[in-house]
């Protein structure tokens, strides 16, 4: 499998990757194209389109996709963070109506819960969704949604106003069609990542029926908290792929770059800088395949994902920004500069979604009381 996973994203992705970057999106006929070489939501049902896969195959994908820093074309973004939603919560009419799209890649989805004032603080949404007798009114602004502009449908978390008078407000799940009325969405260029589609989403009056909420009211907060834990972990599956290719590219350079005293690996510095990052790439990976396993097992541990992304995304920093430094000159300018400086500001990037390292740090060091 992992051989014609290859094949596909060196045939299929990377030819056209550097034109997509410079039009900050993936075109449609790339997700079509994945759908029919099966690398969308595996471990969904055969009976919406998926191939009863285990969690194995969504580690293959992504590893390889961080293997070519292919940040634009995340199709785990889809298969296991969207996808899961639907398969752990949604009816069977609301099943049959998006997953097979989502499967195929005719639908594209996204997750909408990042907001501009709150950032990783899911509990201090601002976007109100107001319950009516003829279904849901939803107001607000969600900020950085991966997949955002070109999604058809997002799953959307806001405050739920149907509480009883006093009780403090409660969050919800609809999903929601991009075509319904009253959503307006603006891309957002960026720095990093730029082949990945990010948006704004901005809901005014957006009117939904009652048919769209997804799992039961008011139970928002625990939903994403649930699925919080795999998405970090994807997160770290990916980020140590790329740090693993990376180091190993600067490794190549370093012993191929002769100076007068011979190569870099001849200065000791550069030796122990080196076997440093090694060192810790060698250990993340042991503590994310643990990860793995118990996933694969169906054991969560959300504390743990969070470890993994901290510990992934943190390295992956560090050794890109040896792979700007170590290369001297050619770490800012030509192929070799604009590679590493790419490298470099993708990894801020990875570092910050899905939980930026410092809110980690304090969900960890929070939970380290019942530990004890």
């Amino acid at each position: 499998m992992r051989l014609r996973i290859a094949e596909f994203l060196d045939s299929e992705i990377v030819p056209h990757y550097r034109d997509w970057e410079s039009e900050g999106r993936i075109p449609r006929e790339a997700w079509t194209k994945a759908g029919r070489a099966g690398l969308l939501c595996r471990t969904a049902p055969k009976a919406y389109g998926g191939q009863d896969a285990g969690f194995l195959d969504s580690v293959v994908i992504a590893e390889e996709l961080g293997k070519r820093r292919l940040s634009g074309f995340l199709t785990f973004l889809q298969s296991d963070i969207v996808v899961p939603y639907f398969l752990r919560l949604a009816n069977e009419q609301q099943k049959k109506a998006y997953l097979p799209g989502l499967c195929s890649g005719l639908k594209i989805g996204a997750i909408a819960m990042t907001e501009p004032q709150s950032g990783s603080e899911v509990g201090r949404m601002r976007t109100t969704i107001s319950q009516t007798d003829a279904g849901f009114v939803i107001n607000g602004q969600k900020a950085h949604i991966s997949n955002g502009f070109t999604a058809d449908v997002v799953l959307v978390a806001g405050q739920s106003l149907s509480t009883g008078q006093g009780q403090e407000p409660e969050l919800s799940l609809l999903i929601v069609d991009t075509n319904t009325p009253g959503i307006t969405r603006t891309p957002t260029p960026k720095s990093g990542m730029r082949a990945l589609d990010t948006c704004e989403l901005s809901f005014e009056d957006c009117r939904v029926p009652t048919t769209s909420l997804l799992g039961t009211s008011g139970k928002g907060l625990f939903y994403l908290f649930t699925f919080l834990g795999l998405e970090r972990l994807m997160l770290a599956i990916y980020a140590q792929a790329s740090a693993v290719a990376i180091l190993g590219e600067l490794i190549a350079f370093c012993n191929n770059r002769k100076t007068s005293g011979g190569s870099l690996l001849d200065y000791q510095f550069i030796l122990t800088k080196l076997a440093d990052l090694y060192s810790e790439c060698t250990v993340n990976q042991a503590f994310i395949d643990a990860c793995i396993a118990e996933q694969a097992r169906g054991r969560h541990d959300p504390r743990s994902a969070s470890l993994a992304k901290l510990r992934s995304t943190e390295t992956l920093k560090a050794i890109s920004l040896l792979g700007v430094q170590f290369r001297g000159a050619q770490g800012i300018s030509g192929g070799s500069g604009e590679r590493a400086a790419k490298d470099l500001v993708d990894s801020c990037v990875q570092s910050i979604w899905g939980g930026a390292s410092e809110v980690l740090r304090d969900a960890i060091g929070k939970s380290l009381v019942n530990s004890i």
